[in-house]
């Protein structure tokens, strides 16, 4: 992200549209908004056509939009707005939680996050989730319009499609690390698809969700990419043209047997800092593979991945970052350019540069 264009969102109120088929929750979302003076909710829209009225008028710069609408329902108003005049859109609803079906198809379609209706079920502390939308909100502003943007994703013919036969022969004693924090979900939902067929090397990719998000998350996401997507296990022997992915309690370290890299899986007990799990893997892999490391990081907040990335760059490793302007999250990215000799890449160049890797 550029100075600029933070101190641009810093200085202007976030013009908010609330989007929601009942008038008692667009009361409670404006109620949950009214007290950050960043934000000015500009009106509501009680249905999907009046949204995208308003929305034409080029007045919002977000939009939270329920998914469970009568007629056009938040789905269809979402491919709307990312064709016709695309902005940051915020999913909210009671079904849009971490992990399920309908917040990776609104992750598809444009959403940049999304939230869980406000409630008291359940003990519910209504300030406390009014922060959070907050906060979601002012981050939500603050991402371009590029990284708000309908995936066009086509699913794959099957498994065992020749179009996920390898163009390249596979290449030893190397591999891509791929690190997703915050907003991750998009980014892989961009990169991995965009990989037309299997890369040369094993990927290595670490989320920062819990596992069962993240089983959830390959389950939707193997419909769309021509290779294998495998969650890793405790020790496990790494293939070219494979992906394996690790979740936020686990840590992975890379060692060598019977001439075979081999991913080493264990729990990582800090959840509260669960990226510092990506440190431990660049470090190891950097030590065994050298120059063979392709270290990328996507959208993510936080600085854990500084220390790993410097030490791949000193093993005469490669570093790329996502554009920090395309990402919901641009905090790691930005100081990963900041701080070390790492390429911005689009999510386009990165999926060639790993395909090619």
């Amino acid at each position: 992200m550029t100075s600029s264009y933070a101190t641009q969102c810093s200085k202007k109120r976030i013009k908010v549209l609330v989007v929601d088929d009942s008038p008692l929750m667009c009361r409670v979302i404006k109620e949950a908004l009214k007290d950050d003076e960043q934000m000015e909710v500009v009106g509501h829209a009680l249905n999907g056509q009046e949204a995208l009225e308003i929305l034409s008028g080029g007045e919002v710069d977000v939009c939270t939009l329920d998914v469970y609408m009568p007629g056009m329902n938040g789905l269809t108003v979402l491919k709307n707005i990312m064709i016709r005049f695309p902005l940051p859109t915020l999913m909210v609803s009671a079904f849009t939680a971490d992990g399920s079906r309908i917040t990776f198809d609104a992750l598809r379609y444009g959403a940049v996050d999304f939230f869980q209706k406000p409630t008291r079920q359940n003990g519910g502390d209504i300030l406390k989730q009014a922060a959070v939308l907050q906060s979601r909100v002012r981050r939500a502003a603050r991402t371009q319009v590029e990284a708000a943007r309908y995936l066009r994703l086509k699913p794959i013919s099957g498994p065992g499609s020749s179009n996920g036969h390898a163009v390249y022969p596979s290449r030893d004693q190397a591999a891509v690390i791929i690190n997703a924090g915050t907003g991750g979900y998009s980014s892989i939902l961009s990169l991995l698809p965009n990989m037309k067929a299997r890369p040369r090397v094993p990927l290595i990719v670490s989320m920062g969700v819990p596992e069962t998000c993240l089983n959830a998350f390959l389950e939707y996401l193997k419909k769309y990419v021509v290779f294998d997507l495998v969650r890793a296990g405790e020790r496990q022997y790494l293939d070219a043209g494979k992906a394996y992915f690790l979740c936020s309690n686990e840590a992975a370290i890379l060692e060598k047997e019977n001439g075979r890299y081999l991913l080493v899986v264990k729990d990582h007990q800090d959840l509260a800092s669960h990226e510092g799990a990506i440190d431990l893997l660049l470090f190891s892999a950097s030590e065994y593979l050298g120059e063979g490391t392709l270290s990328i990081f996507l959208s993510g907040d936080g600085t854990h991945g500084l220390s790993g990335a410097r030490e791949v760059i000193r093993n005469d490793g490669t570093v790329l970052v996502q554009r920090p302007e395309t990402c919901l999250a641009p905090e790691l990215p930005q100081a990963l350019i900041n701080e070390i000799d790492s390429d911005i890449c689009s999510l386009n160049e990165l999926a060639a540069r790993a395909f090619a890797w």
